[in-house]
């Protein structure tokens, strides 16, 4: 099975249940990258680093252009950046807030991973995790991002709704 979803369409599918954190301000789509103006003033539980730096930086523009597929994780290129300034080594101090934020929509923890990129920071989505959270029977094949627009392939067997 192939799904065919512009990333406005995924957005107002995310957010039909609840919007979106009061952290995240924005996104927007373009060609293979989604930017989204992140408000750092706003993150509860904030670690102290952070807590510092949002209150120096308040808003941070993150670019996440899509680089590939590969082992159940869609990876993503990011930059950030703060009043000109880049802010990329702070995507670290939000993983922890942004698995909360996803916990309490009842996914898994380590669905989002920082790892390091040969020149920026990559994000890997464990899109094939958070899938098996919610059903069973279903097997992301391969994704893809261009145009503004997700490519999803699957296979599908025998569903069960968890």
């Amino acid at each position: 099975m192939e799904i065919t979803l512009p990333l406005n369409e995924a957005l107002a599918l995310a957010t039909a249940k609840e919007p979106l954190p009061p952290v995240v301000r924005s996104i927007t789509a373009d060609g293979a990258s989604l930017q989204l103006d992140i408000d750092l003033r706003v993150i509860p539980d904030a670690p102290l680093a952070l807590r510092v730096a949002a209150s120096a930086i308040g808003t941070v523009t993150v670019t996440a252009t899509f680089t590939g597929y590969s082992l159940g994780a869609a990876l993503f290129e990011m930059t950030a950046h703060a009043r000109a300034i880049p802010a990329h080594k702070l995507l670290n101090q939000l993983t922890g807030p942004i698995a909360s934020a996803l916990g309490r929509r009842g996914l898994p923890e380590g669905l989002i991973e920082v790892r390091k990129g040969d020149n920026e920071p990559i994000v890997a989505v464990h899109v094939q995790d958070a899938v098996a959270a919610k059903a069973t029977g279903v097997t992301v094949t391969d994704v893809d991002v261009r145009d503004a627009t997700a490519y999803v392939s699957l296979a599908v067997g025998t569903v069960t709704l968890l």
